[in-house]
C-alpha cells in the first residue's frame, strides 16, 4: 500500500535522526553540536511531512487540485524550514556506521564551512534556482498528470519539493546570524516570489491546467482558482513568517555583535 511506503520513510527518518542525535549527544554532550529546540523543530517538521503525506489531504490531493496545493504549502514553507533548522544530515551521518561517518563526516564540514563563509551566495542562489527549477517542472500539465498516475512518480514529486525546499531553507538559515542576515531575508522574499507567480496564474486561468480534474469543468476551474490562492496566499503568509523570524535573529545576532552591545544600537 502507498500509504506503508509514505510511512515508512517518515517514520525511518524520524528513528534515524534520533538515532544519530543519541550518538551525537553521547559523544559529545548533551545539547551540543544540535540544540534541544533543534531537534524539537526536526520533529515537527517531520509530523508535518506525516500530515501532508499520510492524512486524508494526500487521499484528497488525487481528485482535488487545491488539496494538492495544501500539500505544497506544508512541505515547501512549512515543514522545510523546521527541518532545516534540525540540522539533519550532520545527525543522520550519525545515525550510519562509525566508518562510513568518518569518511562522509569531512564532505559535509567542507559543505557547511563553505555556505558559512564566502560562498554563502553561491549556495543560496543555486539552492533558489533548484527549488524554482522543480515547482515549475512540476506543474507542467504532462508531467504533473504523470505523477497522478504513477506513485513513484507522485512519491518523487513530493520528495524533491521537499529536499530542494530543505537545501534552500538550510542556506539561508545559515545566515542568520551574520551581516548577511539582512540579504537572507531578501533570498526568501525573492524565493517566494515563482509560487506566488504560478498561484497567481492558476487564480486568474480561464480553464482547466490538468485533465484529470476536469470532469466537471465549472467545478475544475473553481478547485483550481482555490489552488491558486492557496499557493500565493498561505504559502505567502509562510514565507513571510519565516522571513519575520529570520529578520528578528539577525537583528539580535546584530545587537550582541556590536561594541557596546543593545543601548548602542537602540541610541
Amino acid at each position: 500500500m502507498p500509504d506503508l511506503v509514505d510511512l515508512a520513510m517518515v517514520a525511518g527518518a524520524g528513528g534515524a535522526y534520533l538515532l544519530g542525535l543519541q550518538r551525537m549527544w553521547s559523544a559529545a554532550g548533551r545539547g551540543r553540536l544540535v540544540r534541544p529546540g533543534q531537534a524539537l523543530a526536526e520533529l515537527m517538521g517531520l509530523g508535518l511531512v506525516g500530515v501532508a503525506v499520510l492524512s486524508p489531504i494526500d487521499a484528497l490531493a488525487g481528485s482535488r487540485l487545491s488539496a494538492h496545493m495544501v500539500q505544497h504549502v506544508l512541505l515547501v514553507g512549512v515543514a522545510a524550514p523546521l527541518l532545516a533548522l534540525g540540522a539533519p544530515l550532520p545527525t543522520l551521518l550519525w545515525a550510519l556506521p562509525a566508518g562510513w561517518r568518518r569518511r562522509l563526516l569531512p564532505w559535509w564540514r567542507r559543505a557547511a564551512t563553505s555556505c558559512a563563509g564566502a560562498g554563502w551566495g553561491r549556495w543560496t542562489a543555486a539552492a533558489l534556482v533548484l527549488q524554482v527549477g522543480v515547482l515549475w517542472a512540476w506543474h507542467v500539465p504532462a508531467l504533473y498528470q504523470a505523477s497522478l498516475a504513477s506513485e513513484p512518480l507522485h512519491l518523487l514529486e513530493h520528495a524533491s519539493f521537499l529536499l530542494t525546499a530543505v537545501v534552500f531553507w538550510w542556506a539561508v538559515a545559515a545566515a542568520r546570524h551574520r551581516p548577511v542576515g539582512g540579504a537572507a531575508v531578501v533570498a526568501v522574499f525573492v524565493g517566494g516570489l515563482p509560487a506566488t507567480a504560478l498561484g497567481a496564474l492558476m487564480t486568474v486561468a480561464g480553464r482547466p491546467w490538468y485533465p484529470a480534474y476536469a470532469g466537471d469543468p465549472e467545478a475544475a476551474l473553481q478547485d483550481q482558482q482555490i489552488a491558486g490562492v492557496v499557493m500565493w496566499g498561505f504559502g505567502g503568509v509562510a514565507a513571510l513568517v519565516a522571513a519575520l523570524v529570520l529578520f528578528a535573529a539577525w537583528l539580535a545576532a546584530m545587537e550582541r555583535s556590536t561594541p557596546g552591545g543593545p543601548d548602542l544600537v537602540r541610541t
